[in-house]
Protein backbone atom coordinates (compact mmCIF):
# COMPACT_ATOMS: atom_id res chain seq x y z
CA UNK A 1 0.00 0.00 0.00
CA UNK A 2 1.01 3.50 -1.36
CA UNK A 3 1.73 5.50 2.60
CA UNK A 4 0.94 8.56 0.48
CA UNK A 5 -2.53 7.84 0.03
CA UNK A 6 -2.91 7.08 3.46
CA UNK A 7 -5.13 9.91 5.96
CA UNK A 8 -4.46 10.89 9.47
CA UNK A 9 -7.35 10.91 11.51
CA UNK A 10 -7.20 13.48 14.17
CA UNK A 11 -8.16 12.22 17.31
CA UNK A 12 -11.41 13.29 18.85
CA UNK A 13 -10.99 15.75 22.12
CA UNK A 14 -13.91 14.31 23.62
CA UNK A 15 -15.16 11.10 24.40
CA UNK A 16 -18.40 10.28 26.11
CA UNK A 17 -18.69 6.78 28.81
CA UNK A 18 -19.91 6.32 32.09
CA UNK A 19 -17.14 7.24 34.48
CA UNK A 20 -15.94 4.34 36.16
CA UNK A 21 -13.01 3.49 37.64
CA UNK A 22 -12.01 1.32 34.55
CA UNK A 23 -12.57 3.71 32.18
CA UNK A 24 -10.41 6.21 34.26
CA UNK A 25 -7.86 3.81 33.92
CA UNK A 26 -8.23 3.25 30.18
CA UNK A 27 -8.21 6.91 29.67
CA UNK A 28 -4.33 7.33 28.82
CA UNK A 29 -2.52 10.70 27.74
CA UNK A 30 -2.75 11.99 24.18
CA UNK A 31 -0.51 14.69 22.67
CA UNK A 32 -3.45 17.16 23.43
CA UNK A 33 -5.52 17.79 26.15
CA UNK A 34 -8.58 16.01 26.07
CA UNK A 35 -12.54 15.27 28.16
CA UNK A 36 -13.76 11.88 29.00
CA UNK A 37 -17.77 13.33 29.71
CA UNK A 38 -19.89 11.48 31.73
CA UNK A 39 -23.15 9.95 29.97
CA UNK A 40 -24.85 9.56 32.85
CA UNK A 41 -24.30 12.79 35.61
CA UNK A 42 -24.38 15.94 32.62
CA UNK A 43 -21.43 18.38 33.40
CA UNK A 44 -19.11 15.78 35.11
CA UNK A 45 -15.89 14.94 33.08
CA UNK A 46 -12.66 13.55 33.50
CA UNK A 47 -9.80 15.97 32.06
CA UNK A 48 -6.85 13.75 30.99
CA UNK A 49 -3.45 16.10 29.92
CA UNK A 50 -0.39 15.29 27.79
CA UNK A 51 1.50 15.10 31.14
CA UNK A 52 -0.94 11.99 32.34
CA UNK A 53 -2.35 14.11 35.27
CA UNK A 54 -6.00 13.53 34.87
CA UNK A 55 -8.73 15.37 36.77
CA UNK A 56 -12.04 15.57 37.50
CA UNK A 57 -14.42 18.07 37.13
CA UNK A 58 -17.73 20.20 36.60
CA UNK A 59 -19.19 21.92 33.67
CA UNK A 60 -21.96 24.39 34.04
CA UNK A 61 -23.88 27.69 34.09
CA UNK A 62 -24.02 29.53 36.70
CA UNK A 63 -27.69 30.14 37.82
CA UNK A 64 -28.58 28.10 34.02
CA UNK A 65 -27.52 31.46 32.36
CA UNK A 66 -24.22 32.30 30.57
CA UNK A 67 -21.39 31.13 29.36
CA UNK A 68 -20.40 27.75 30.65
CA UNK A 69 -18.00 27.76 33.81
CA UNK A 70 -15.48 24.77 34.55
CA UNK A 71 -14.86 24.04 37.92
CA UNK A 72 -11.96 21.38 38.79
CA UNK A 73 -12.90 19.13 41.92
CA UNK A 74 -9.35 17.58 41.87
CA UNK A 75 -7.14 14.79 40.71
CA UNK A 76 -8.14 11.37 39.98
CA UNK A 77 -5.46 9.98 41.83
CA UNK A 78 -7.09 11.34 45.10
CA UNK A 79 -10.66 10.98 44.33
CA UNK A 80 -12.57 7.39 43.31
CA UNK A 81 -15.15 7.73 40.56
CA UNK A 82 -17.91 7.54 43.11
CA UNK A 83 -16.42 10.29 45.67
CA UNK A 84 -15.85 12.44 42.30
CA UNK A 85 -19.40 11.79 41.54
CA UNK A 86 -21.29 12.38 44.79
CA UNK A 87 -18.92 15.64 44.71
CA UNK A 88 -19.77 16.61 41.05
CA UNK A 89 -23.60 16.77 41.89
CA UNK A 90 -23.10 18.34 44.44
CA UNK A 91 -21.34 21.42 42.66
CA UNK A 92 -23.46 21.08 40.00
CA UNK A 93 -27.07 21.80 42.03
CA UNK A 94 -25.17 25.01 43.73
CA UNK A 95 -24.41 25.92 39.83
CA UNK A 96 -28.19 25.92 39.49
CA UNK A 97 -28.55 28.01 42.42
CA UNK A 98 -26.25 30.33 41.39
CA UNK A 99 -23.09 29.40 43.91
CA UNK A 100 -19.74 29.12 42.34
CA UNK A 101 -18.98 26.01 44.27
CA UNK A 102 -14.95 26.94 44.24
CA UNK A 103 -16.05 29.92 46.01
CA UNK A 104 -15.16 28.03 49.35
CA UNK A 105 -14.54 31.80 51.28
CA UNK A 106 -17.16 34.11 49.59
CA UNK A 107 -15.86 37.31 51.14
CA UNK A 108 -12.44 36.76 48.71
CA UNK A 109 -14.87 37.31 45.46
CA UNK A 110 -14.35 40.65 43.79
CA UNK A 111 -17.24 43.11 42.65
CA UNK A 112 -17.28 41.53 39.44
CA UNK A 113 -17.14 37.94 40.51
CA UNK A 114 -20.08 39.08 43.68
CA UNK A 115 -22.32 41.00 40.57
CA UNK A 116 -22.26 37.28 38.16
CA UNK A 117 -23.49 35.48 41.40
CA UNK A 118 -26.02 37.95 41.98
CA UNK A 119 -27.72 38.15 38.43
CA UNK A 120 -27.66 33.84 38.57
CA UNK A 121 -29.75 34.58 41.80
CA UNK A 122 -32.28 36.60 40.04
CA UNK A 123 -34.97 36.90 36.94
CA UNK A 124 -33.46 40.22 35.50
CA UNK A 125 -33.99 41.14 31.65
CA UNK A 126 -30.83 40.64 29.70
CA UNK A 127 -30.92 44.80 28.74
CA UNK A 128 -30.32 44.64 32.63
CA UNK A 129 -28.25 42.07 33.11
CA UNK A 130 -25.97 43.83 29.91
CA UNK A 131 -26.31 47.24 31.63
CA UNK A 132 -25.30 45.86 35.20
CA UNK A 133 -22.05 44.29 33.81
CA UNK A 134 -21.46 46.84 31.74
CA UNK A 135 -21.49 50.07 34.58
CA UNK A 136 -19.37 47.53 36.64
CA UNK A 137 -16.75 47.00 34.24
CA UNK A 138 -16.37 50.77 32.95
CA UNK A 139 -17.10 52.78 36.36
CA UNK A 140 -15.97 50.28 39.02
CA UNK A 141 -12.74 49.85 37.57
CA UNK A 142 -10.08 51.35 40.99
CA UNK A 143 -12.91 48.58 43.02
CA UNK A 144 -12.98 45.07 41.25
CA UNK A 145 -9.54 43.86 41.90
CA UNK A 146 -10.82 44.23 45.41
CA UNK A 147 -12.00 41.88 47.80
CA UNK A 148 -15.75 42.15 48.66
CA UNK A 149 -14.52 41.49 52.59
CA UNK A 150 -12.02 44.03 52.53
CA UNK A 151 -14.21 46.98 50.97
CA UNK A 152 -14.64 49.35 53.19
CA UNK A 153 -16.56 52.75 53.68
CA UNK A 154 -13.72 54.74 52.73
CA UNK A 155 -13.20 52.55 49.75
CA UNK A 156 -16.16 53.24 48.32
CA UNK A 157 -16.65 56.82 48.64
CA UNK A 158 -13.32 57.91 47.60
CA UNK A 159 -14.44 56.22 44.18
CA UNK A 160 -17.79 57.68 44.12
CA UNK A 161 -16.73 61.18 44.58
CA UNK A 162 -13.64 60.37 41.63
CA UNK A 163 -16.42 59.51 39.69
CA UNK A 164 -17.80 63.31 38.90
CA UNK A 165 -17.03 63.13 35.02
CA UNK A 166 -19.45 60.05 34.80
CA UNK A 167 -21.60 61.65 37.61
CA UNK A 168 -24.22 59.12 36.17
CA UNK A 169 -22.85 56.28 35.18
CA UNK A 170 -20.99 56.23 38.62
CA UNK A 171 -24.74 56.68 40.53
CA UNK A 172 -26.41 54.08 38.63
CA UNK A 173 -23.17 51.71 39.43
CA UNK A 174 -23.42 52.39 43.10
CA UNK A 175 -26.54 51.88 43.58
CA UNK A 176 -26.41 48.44 41.72
CA UNK A 177 -23.13 47.74 44.07
CA UNK A 178 -25.23 48.58 47.31
CA UNK A 179 -27.88 45.95 46.34
CA UNK A 180 -24.77 43.47 45.24
CA UNK A 181 -23.50 43.71 48.47
CA UNK A 182 -26.88 43.52 50.84
CA UNK A 183 -26.88 40.37 48.66
CA UNK A 184 -23.32 38.85 49.84
CA UNK A 185 -24.52 40.23 53.48
CA UNK A 186 -27.38 38.28 53.31
CA UNK A 187 -25.64 35.01 52.33
CA UNK A 188 -22.73 35.96 55.36
CA UNK A 189 -19.74 36.63 53.00
CA UNK A 190 -19.49 39.74 54.67
CA UNK A 191 -20.55 41.02 58.15
CA UNK A 192 -21.75 44.69 57.16
CA UNK A 193 -22.54 45.97 53.76
CA UNK A 194 -20.07 49.23 53.40
CA UNK A 195 -22.15 51.01 50.58
CA UNK A 196 -24.92 52.15 53.05
CA UNK A 197 -22.70 54.34 55.06
CA UNK A 198 -20.96 55.17 51.97
CA UNK A 199 -24.15 56.95 50.95
CA UNK A 200 -24.76 58.79 54.20
CA UNK A 201 -21.39 60.05 53.31
CA UNK A 202 -21.12 61.06 49.33
CA UNK A 203 -22.96 63.75 47.84
CA UNK A 204 -25.38 61.75 45.68
CA UNK A 205 -26.14 62.88 41.99
CA UNK A 206 -29.60 64.62 41.56
CA UNK A 207 -31.06 65.46 38.32
CA UNK A 208 -32.39 69.17 38.47
CA UNK A 209 -34.00 68.33 34.80
CA UNK A 210 -36.19 65.63 35.91
CA UNK A 211 -37.77 67.39 38.73
CA UNK A 212 -38.47 70.50 36.60
CA UNK A 213 -40.12 68.15 33.87
CA UNK A 214 -42.14 66.56 36.07
CA UNK A 215 -43.50 70.17 37.31
CA UNK A 216 -44.06 70.90 33.73
CA UNK A 217 -45.72 67.81 32.71
CA UNK A 218 -48.01 68.08 36.28
CA UNK A 219 -48.39 71.63 35.11
CA UNK A 220 -49.88 70.47 32.00
CA UNK A 221 -52.18 67.98 33.08
CA UNK A 222 -55.21 69.58 32.85
CA UNK A 223 -55.17 70.74 28.92
CA UNK A 224 -54.06 66.97 28.22
CA UNK A 225 -57.01 65.27 29.94
CA UNK A 226 -59.26 68.34 28.00
CA UNK A 227 -57.88 67.45 25.03
CA UNK A 228 -57.59 63.45 25.70
CA UNK A 229 -61.64 63.30 25.81
CA UNK A 230 -61.78 64.05 21.80
CA UNK A 231 -58.62 63.53 20.42
CA UNK A 232 -58.72 61.48 17.07
CA UNK A 233 -57.42 57.96 18.67
CA UNK A 234 -57.68 54.81 18.16
CA UNK A 235 -59.80 53.06 20.31
CA UNK A 236 -56.65 50.54 21.10
CA UNK A 237 -54.60 53.30 22.15
CA UNK A 238 -57.35 55.56 23.52
CA UNK A 239 -57.90 52.06 26.21
CA UNK A 240 -54.30 51.48 26.54
CA UNK A 241 -53.95 55.68 27.88
CA UNK A 242 -56.84 54.70 30.33
CA UNK A 243 -54.94 51.79 31.93
CA UNK A 244 -51.64 53.21 31.68
CA UNK A 245 -52.48 56.79 32.98
CA UNK A 246 -54.70 55.29 36.03
CA UNK A 247 -52.76 53.18 37.13
CA UNK A 248 -49.53 53.68 36.97
CA UNK A 249 -47.78 50.50 35.16
CA UNK A 250 -44.84 51.05 33.43
CA UNK A 251 -45.08 50.64 29.20
CA UNK A 252 -44.09 47.40 28.93
CA UNK A 253 -46.58 45.26 31.49
CA UNK A 254 -49.25 47.70 30.67
CA UNK A 255 -48.98 47.21 27.30
CA UNK A 256 -48.57 43.31 26.94
CA UNK A 257 -51.52 42.30 29.42
CA UNK A 258 -52.69 38.89 28.00
CA UNK A 259 -56.64 37.92 29.04
CA UNK A 260 -55.41 35.20 30.56
CA UNK A 261 -54.20 37.96 33.22
CA UNK A 262 -57.77 39.38 33.36
CA UNK A 263 -60.88 38.76 35.81
CA UNK A 264 -63.46 40.15 34.91
CA UNK A 265 -66.12 38.35 37.44
CA UNK A 266 -63.25 39.29 40.70
CA UNK A 267 -62.70 42.36 38.52
CA UNK A 268 -58.83 42.46 38.54
CA UNK A 269 -55.87 42.08 36.52
CA UNK A 270 -52.78 39.77 37.59
CA UNK A 271 -49.37 40.85 36.97
CA UNK A 272 -47.15 37.80 37.62
CA UNK A 273 -43.92 39.28 37.05
CA UNK A 274 -42.75 42.43 35.98
CA UNK A 275 -39.42 44.63 35.79
CA UNK A 276 -39.03 44.36 39.63
CA UNK A 277 -39.75 40.70 39.26
CA UNK A 278 -42.67 41.50 42.14
CA UNK A 279 -46.23 39.64 41.79
CA UNK A 280 -49.18 42.48 41.67
CA UNK A 281 -52.66 42.14 41.50
CA UNK A 282 -54.58 45.30 40.22
CA UNK A 283 -57.69 45.97 40.81
CA UNK A 284 -60.34 47.80 38.68
CA UNK A 285 -62.49 50.27 39.03
CA UNK A 286 -65.55 51.52 37.10
CA UNK A 287 -63.60 53.05 34.54
CA UNK A 288 -61.02 50.50 34.12
CA UNK A 289 -64.13 47.36 33.58
CA UNK A 290 -65.52 49.34 31.13
CA UNK A 291 -62.38 49.72 28.96
CA UNK A 292 -61.74 45.71 29.74
CA UNK A 293 -65.46 44.83 29.57
CA UNK A 294 -65.83 46.86 26.06
CA UNK A 295 -62.68 45.29 24.62
CA UNK A 296 -63.77 42.10 25.19
CA UNK A 297 -67.23 41.99 23.72
CA UNK A 298 -65.77 44.25 20.87
CA UNK A 299 -66.05 42.64 17.19
CA UNK A 300 -62.20 42.40 16.41
CA UNK A 301 -61.28 41.56 20.18
CA UNK A 302 -58.16 40.04 20.23
CA UNK A 303 -57.69 36.24 21.44
CA UNK A 304 -54.36 36.51 23.01
CA UNK A 305 -53.76 40.30 24.04
CA UNK A 306 -55.68 42.54 25.11
CA UNK A 307 -54.15 45.42 23.27
CA UNK A 308 -52.83 44.71 19.69
CA UNK A 309 -52.31 46.77 16.51
CA UNK A 310 -51.99 43.16 14.50
CA UNK A 311 -53.23 39.65 16.09
CA UNK A 312 -51.72 38.44 18.61
CA UNK A 313 -49.11 41.04 18.74
CA UNK A 314 -49.31 43.44 21.25
CA UNK A 315 -48.79 47.03 20.95
CA UNK A 316 -44.86 48.48 21.69
CA UNK A 317 -45.30 52.54 21.18
CA UNK A 318 -47.65 54.93 21.56
CA UNK A 319 -45.28 57.89 20.66
CA UNK A 320 -47.76 58.84 17.66
CA UNK A 321 -50.80 58.50 19.79
CA UNK A 322 -49.34 60.61 22.39
CA UNK A 323 -48.16 63.51 20.09
CA UNK A 324 -51.29 63.88 18.62
CA UNK A 325 -53.36 63.92 22.29
CA UNK A 326 -50.67 66.24 23.56
CA UNK A 327 -50.92 68.46 19.57
CA UNK A 328 -54.49 69.45 20.19
CA UNK A 329 -53.57 69.96 23.82
CA UNK A 330 -50.89 72.68 22.27
CA UNK A 331 -48.15 71.39 25.21
CA UNK A 332 -44.91 69.09 25.12
CA UNK A 333 -45.21 65.54 23.68
CA UNK A 334 -45.71 63.18 27.14
CA UNK A 335 -43.56 59.72 27.18
CA UNK A 336 -44.54 56.82 27.90
CA UNK A 337 -42.81 56.83 31.39
CA UNK A 338 -44.51 60.45 32.09
CA UNK A 339 -47.69 58.41 32.63
CA UNK A 340 -46.22 56.29 35.46
CA UNK A 341 -44.62 60.03 36.95
CA UNK A 342 -48.09 61.49 36.70
CA UNK A 343 -49.51 58.45 38.26
CA UNK A 344 -47.39 59.19 41.43
CA UNK A 345 -47.84 62.82 41.25
CA UNK A 346 -51.69 62.64 41.02
CA UNK A 347 -50.77 60.07 44.33
CA UNK A 348 -49.19 62.23 46.10
CA UNK A 349 -51.67 65.51 46.02
CA UNK A 350 -54.43 62.71 47.34
CA UNK A 351 -51.63 62.65 50.59
CA UNK A 352 -51.11 58.66 49.54
CA UNK A 353 -48.11 58.18 51.86
CA UNK A 354 -44.54 57.10 50.11
CA UNK A 355 -45.12 53.85 50.88
CA UNK A 356 -49.06 53.19 49.43
CA UNK A 357 -47.37 54.94 46.35
CA UNK A 358 -44.52 52.33 46.15
CA UNK A 359 -47.20 49.22 46.28
CA UNK A 360 -49.38 51.10 43.80
CA UNK A 361 -46.46 51.09 41.43
CA UNK A 362 -45.67 47.37 41.82
CA UNK A 363 -43.63 47.57 45.24
CA UNK A 364 -46.04 44.84 46.68
CA UNK A 365 -44.47 42.05 48.49
CA UNK A 366 -43.76 39.15 46.78
CA UNK A 367 -45.57 36.58 48.32
CA UNK A 368 -48.77 37.52 50.61
CA UNK A 369 -51.55 35.10 52.37
CA UNK A 370 -54.99 35.36 50.41
CA UNK A 371 -56.83 37.20 53.33
CA UNK A 372 -54.12 40.22 52.67
CA UNK A 373 -54.48 40.27 48.91
CA UNK A 374 -58.43 40.66 49.56
CA UNK A 375 -57.92 43.31 52.56
CA UNK A 376 -54.95 44.93 50.08
CA UNK A 377 -56.93 45.19 46.80
CA UNK A 378 -60.14 46.72 48.58
CA UNK A 379 -57.64 49.57 49.81
CA UNK A 380 -55.85 49.90 46.41
CA UNK A 381 -59.29 50.01 44.50
CA UNK A 382 -60.24 52.90 46.69
CA UNK A 383 -56.96 54.37 46.14
CA UNK A 384 -57.34 53.63 42.08
CA UNK A 385 -60.39 55.10 41.90
CA UNK A 386 -59.53 58.58 43.82
CA UNK A 387 -56.95 58.51 41.08
CA UNK A 388 -59.59 58.96 38.50
CA UNK A 389 -61.88 60.82 39.97
CA UNK A 390 -58.69 63.91 40.29
CA UNK A 391 -58.35 63.09 36.62
CA UNK A 392 -61.61 63.44 36.14
CA UNK A 393 -61.50 66.70 37.68
CA UNK A 394 -58.53 68.20 36.09
CA UNK A 395 -61.41 68.47 33.13
CA UNK A 396 -63.72 71.28 33.30
CA UNK A 397 -66.67 70.43 32.82
CA UNK A 398 -69.79 72.24 30.91
CA UNK A 399 -72.99 71.14 32.35
CA UNK A 400 -75.88 71.46 29.59
CA UNK A 401 -78.69 72.02 32.25
CA UNK A 402 -76.78 74.57 33.93
CA UNK A 403 -77.34 78.14 33.00
CA UNK A 404 -75.14 79.67 35.53
CA UNK A 405 -71.94 80.75 33.97
CA UNK A 406 -70.68 82.34 37.21
CA UNK A 407 -70.10 78.90 38.52
CA UNK A 408 -66.84 76.78 37.43
CA UNK A 409 -67.99 72.94 37.62
CA UNK A 410 -66.25 69.68 37.94
CA UNK A 411 -67.31 65.93 37.96
CA UNK A 412 -66.77 62.79 38.01
CA UNK A 413 -67.34 59.37 36.09
CA UNK A 414 -66.58 61.82 32.77
CA UNK A 415 -64.33 59.29 31.14
CA UNK A 416 -66.55 56.52 32.02
CA UNK A 417 -69.37 58.70 30.18
CA UNK A 418 -67.78 59.88 26.89
CA UNK A 419 -65.55 56.98 26.45
CA UNK A 420 -67.88 53.86 27.02
CA UNK A 421 -71.13 55.40 27.42
CA UNK A 422 -72.30 53.34 30.29
CA UNK A 423 -73.13 56.14 33.45
CA UNK A 424 -73.38 59.88 33.38
CA UNK A 425 -70.85 62.07 34.53
CA UNK A 426 -71.71 63.49 38.47
CA UNK A 427 -70.83 67.04 39.00
CA UNK A 428 -69.76 67.93 42.44
CA UNK A 429 -71.00 71.01 43.88
CA UNK A 430 -70.42 74.52 41.99
CA UNK A 431 -68.19 76.81 42.77
CA UNK A 432 -68.97 80.47 42.14
CA UNK A 433 -65.79 82.02 40.18
CA UNK A 434 -66.58 84.78 42.43
CA UNK A 435 -65.01 82.19 45.04
CA UNK A 436 -62.06 81.44 43.34
CA UNK A 437 -61.09 85.25 42.55
CA UNK A 438 -61.42 85.64 46.19
CA UNK A 439 -59.51 82.89 47.14
CA UNK A 440 -56.79 84.17 44.76
CA UNK A 441 -56.97 87.57 45.86
CA UNK A 442 -56.03 86.38 49.49
CA UNK A 443 -53.10 83.86 48.19
CA UNK A 444 -51.84 87.09 46.49
CA UNK A 445 -52.13 89.35 49.41
CA UNK A 446 -50.63 86.84 51.60
CA UNK A 447 -47.16 86.68 49.65
CA UNK A 448 -47.45 90.16 48.53
CA UNK A 449 -49.15 92.08 51.47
Amino acid sequence: MDSENLVAFKAPTTAYHRLSAQIVAKSQPRQKEYFVRDTELRGFFLRVRPSGVKSYGVLSRLGRKGNKIERIIGNAAAYSPKKARDLAKEWLVQFDQGIDPKATDRGSMNPVQLLEQYIASKSLKPRTERDYRYNFQHYLKPLNSRKIQNLTTDDIVRWYSSGKTHATGTERTFVVLKAVLDHAFALGYISENPAHKAALLVKRKVNPSKQQHLSEIYDDLSKFMTAFLSAPVSNVMRDWMVFCLTTGLRKRESMSVKWEQVDLVQKRVTLPTNKSDRFLIVPMVGLTYDMFQSRFNAEDKDHVYVFTSKPAIAIKDARKALTKVCKSAGIATYSHHDFRRLFASVCHELDTSETEIGKLLNHAPKTVTPIYINQSLEKARKKYQQVVDALDRKIPFDDPDSDKPEYLLTATNLMRSVFYGKVNPEPDPPTTKDELEEEQYRENEYWEG
